[in-house]
């Protein structure tokens, strides 16, 4: 007969009592076994988000349609188009979590901004070098400096493993990795790029 497997609480609980215990070896152990729970703790993780939009979605609607009126009344008397603008983005300030999340206790505070929509102006290419030049421009900050404050833990785990998994041109890779996630630190702080 086979030993049944514990449930996720069960080995939280025994995982608990090996680290007090200061055994570390059964904590890794109890670790390894956790893994197998993975993708039940990622499907319910999103179950859990999609239900939550779902409900919210009525009243999220009905903010969308009031912020609309208000802004259209606030900016009649400004030309978006004639400042080259085909709108723009407003970002409450707010707290995540280090997975970019929003999270009342998360220690990323995020500073709230407006920021028009503007066409990106491509430089002319020197040849090589990319992009960092211009995002250290707009942002004052380098891609590397933006990814220590603003990547979370993940993002920063994900870009190492490309440079570390990578069979030539490690820092293409870990660029590469990085390219996303200057992406979504910019969408999230519209504050950083400088007008």
């Amino acid at each position: 007969m086979t030993e049944q497997q514990p449930t996720l609480e069960e080995l939280n609980a025994q995982i608990a009592v090996a680290s007090a215990n200061g055994d570390i070896p059964t904590v890794i152990a109890l670790g390894k076994q956790m893994l197998k729970f993975k993708a039940d703790v990622e499907k319910a993780e999103a179950e859990k988000l999609r239900v939550e939009a779902e409900t919210l979605s009525a009243q999220r609607e009905e903010m969308e349609k009031a912020l609309y009126g208000a802004v259209k009344a606030a900016v009649k008397d400004f030309d978006i188009a004639g400042l080259k603008a085909k709108g723009f983005t407003f970002v409450a300030s707010h707290t995540e979590n280090d997975k970019g999340q929003l999270d009342p206790t998360g220690s990323v505070k995020v500073t709230g901004a407006v920021k028009l929509m503007v066409p990106a102006i491509k430089a002319k290419g020197g040849g090589g070098g990319g992009t960092t030049g211009l995002l250290k421009q707009s942002t004052g900050l380098s891609r590397h400096e933006l990814i220590d404050q603003y990547a979370t833990a993940e993002e920063k785990a994900a870009a190492q493993k490309a440079y570390d998994e990578a069979t030539s041109r490690p820092d293409s890779a870990r660029y590469n990795a990085e390219k996303p996630i200057i992406k979504r630190i910019i969408a999230n702080n519209p504050h950083l790029v400088k007008s």
